[in-house]
C-alpha cells in the first residue's frame, strides 16, 4: 500500500523516471532508511541506479561513527555503492555565520550535489515527509516569513526529489515496523536547543491533543495551497522584473512610476528578485526593510536604505538603484545561476535577457543540432539576429554556472586534447581594448569559461553522443 502511494506520488510529480541514476541521502534514521528501502524495491522495475551517500557532521563523536558504519553496512547488504564524507559542521557554521542546523543542511546538499555531478548521477533523493513540511511552515511563520516561506517543502526542486513527502511520520513508522527495517536513533533529534525539535516535540503534540489530531496534515495541505498561489505570484513578478528592472555595471534599477503602479505583493517579490542578485540568501531582510525599500520611490533624491550584507538602495532622479557598498569580488557583476534561470545582463552596452534550463538530450527538438563550434552562430532560425542560443553538456559542469565579468585566471579548453587558452589572450586576439575587458560577460564554471558571450565557447563542454543532460542558454535583446 505504501509503495503504491509512492508510485502514485511519483506519477503526479514526475520525480524519477525509468533509467534514472539517483544519489540517496541516508543518515541511518528511520525516514532515510524507509526512503532507501522504497527506492531499492523500485530499482529493478524502474531500472534505477542508486548510490548511498552519508555525511558525518562530526557533532556526535562515537555515535556518529556508528551511524556511518551502519549506513555503509546497509548499502553493502543491498549491493549498492556507498560514499561518505566527514565534515566539521561547527567550523562551517562559524565561518558562514550559520546555526549548526543550517550549516549541516548546507553541507549535506553541497556534498550530494558534488557527488551527483562527479559520479554522473542525475537525481538526488532526500527523505523529507509530511510532518517535516508542517514543522517547516510553523518555523517559517514564527520567524515572520511571507508566502514563499509558508509554501513549505516542494516535492521536486531542479534535480532534488522527495519521494516520500506525502507520508505522515506515523505511516513511515508503520512501514519500517512491518518490513522489519533496522535504523539508528539520533539523540540530537530530542535536543530542544534546536528550534525545529521544539516544534516537533512540544508544539505539535499539544496542538494535536488539544485542538486537532490531524494538525500536521492540515498544515501541510495549507502549505501546498499557498505554494500553488505563490508560484503564480512568482511568475507574475518575474514578468514584471523582465519589463522594468535594468542593470548597469552591477547596479540594478527601476523607474519609480513603473514600480508604483504595481500591486504591493508584486513590489515585494520584485525587490526580493533584485536582492537575490547580490546574495544567495535574503533571510536577514525583514518586513521593515521591504517597507523602507518600497517607500523609497516616493522619497526625494538622495535618500537611501542600507541592508544587511552591505546592500544599498538609493533614490535617484526618477529611479531607485540597488548596489553593493563594498565589492565582494574583484569584479562587480557576479550572479550564481540556479536552474531554471532568468535574468538581465549588459553585453557590450546592450541589455540582454538570459534564460537557462537543463533538459534531457533526447528532448532537444529534432531539427536542432547543437553546433557550438561556431561562435555566436544562430542555430534557431526563428530567433532574431543578435540573439544567441548555446548548448552545453551539463554533467561536465563541476562548480555550477555563474554569469559574471571576467576574472584573473579564466581560461578556455580549445580542443578535445585539453589545450588551454587564457581568456585575456582571447580578448587580445579579438582586439578588445583593455579598458573594456572587465565589462565583458562570461558564463563560467569556476575559472573555466563555458562561453565568452557572444563569442567563443570551451571545447570541454560541447554536447556529444554521450551527453545525457543539456544546459540550454538563450540570450535575447531585451
Amino acid at each position: 500500500m505504501f509503495l503504491e502511494k509512492v508510485l502514485k506520488f511519483n506519477e503526479e510529480n514526475k520525480l524519477f523516471s525509468r533509467g534514472d541514476r539517483i544519489v540517496v541521502g541516508v543518515s541511518g534514521g528511520k525516514d532515510s532508511v524507509c526512503l532507501l528501502d522504497v527506492l531499492d524495491r523500485c530499482r529493478e522495475e524502474w531500472e534505477l541506479s542508486l548510490l548511498v551517500v552519508h555525511v558525518n557532521h562530526g557533532l556526535r563523536g562515537e555515535a556518529a561513527d556508528r551511524d556511518e558504519a551502519f549506513v555503509e553496512a546497509l548499502a553493502n547488504e543491498r549491493g549498492l555503492p556507498f560514499y561518505h564524507e566527514r565534515v566539521d559542521v561547527r567550523e562551517i557554521a562559524a565561518e558562514r555565520k550559520m546555526t549548526e542546523e543550517e550549516a549541516g543542511r548546507y553541507v549535506r546538499y553541497q556534498i550530494m550535489k558534488h557527488v551527483c555531478i562527479e559520479k554522473e548521477y542525475n537525481k538526488i533523493a532526500v527523505a523529507h515527509h509530511q510532518d517535516d513540511v508542517a514543522e517547516t511552515v510553523l518555523f517559517q511563520m514564527f520567524r515572520g516569513s511571507g508566502p514563499r516561506g509558508l509554501s513549505g517543502i516542494f516535492p521536486k526542486r531542479e534535480y532534488i526529489i522527495r519521494p516520500i513527502l506525502f507520508a505522515a511520520r506515523s505511516e513511515i513508522d508503520e512501514y519500517v515496523e512491518q518490513n522489519g527495517l533496522a535504523y539508528c536513533v539520533d539523540d540530537t533529534n530530542f535536543d530542544e536547543k534546536y528550534c525545529r525539535n521544539k516544534i516537533r516535540l512540544r508544539v505539535f503534540p499539544y496542538v494535536e491533543k488539544e485542538i486537532n489530531n490531524r494538525a500536521a496534515e492540515h498544515v501541510a495541505k495549507a502549505a501546498r495551497k499557498i505554494a500553488q498561489q505563490y508560484m503564480y505570484i512568482d511568475r507574475q513578478a518575474k514578468r514584471e522584473y523582465m519589463k522594468i528592472v535594468h542593470v548597469d555595471r552591477g547596479e540594478y534599477y527601476y523607474d519609480c512610476e513603473e514600480f508604483d503602479r504595481l500591486d504591493i505583493v508584486l513590489k515585494i517579490e520584485l525587490i526580493r528578485l533584485i536582492l537575490k542578485n547580490f546574495s544567495d540568501s535574503v533571510k536577514d531582510i525583514t518586513e521593515t526593510h521591504y517597507e523602507m525599500l518600497m517607500s523609497l520611490s516616493e522619497k526625494e533624491a538622495g535618500k537611501r536604505v542600507v541592508l544587511p550584507g552591505s546592500i544599498c538602495a538609493e533614490k535617484r532622479y526618477g529611479c531607485v538603484r540597488y548596489k553593493m557598498m563594498i565589492e565582494r569580488r574583484e569584479h562587480i557583476f557576479w550572479e550564481k545561476c540556479e536552474m531554471p534561470f532568468e535574468g538581465l545582463v549588459e553585453v557590450r552596452k546592450e541589455r540582454m535577457r538570459i534564460y537557462m534550463d537543463v533538459i534531457p538530450r533526447d528532448e532537444l527538438p529534432q531539427n536542432i543540432v547543437p553546433r557550438n563550434d561556431v561562435p555566436g552562430e544562430n542555430l534557431l532560425k526563428e530567433i532574431p539576429q543578435r540573439d544567441y542560443t548555446k548548448w552545453f553538456d551539463y554533467d561536465k559542469i563541476k562548480d555550477g554556472v555563474c554569469v559574471r565579468n571576467p576574472m584573473e585566471g579564466d581560461y578556455f579548453v580549445m580542443d578535445a586534447g585539453g589545450k588551454r587558452k587564457r581568456l585575456s589572450r582571447y580578448y587580445i586576439d579579438q582586439k578588445i581594448p583593455a579598458s573594456e575587458r572587465k565589462k565583458e560577460i562570461v558564463l563560467a564554471d569556476g575559472n573555466h569559461v563555458l562561453w565568452a558571450v557572444p563569442g567563443r565557447i570551451s571545447a570541454a563542454y560541447k554536447v556529444t553522443e554521450e551527453t545525457k543532460r543539456v544546459l540550454v542558454v538563450m540570450m535575447a535583446l531585451n
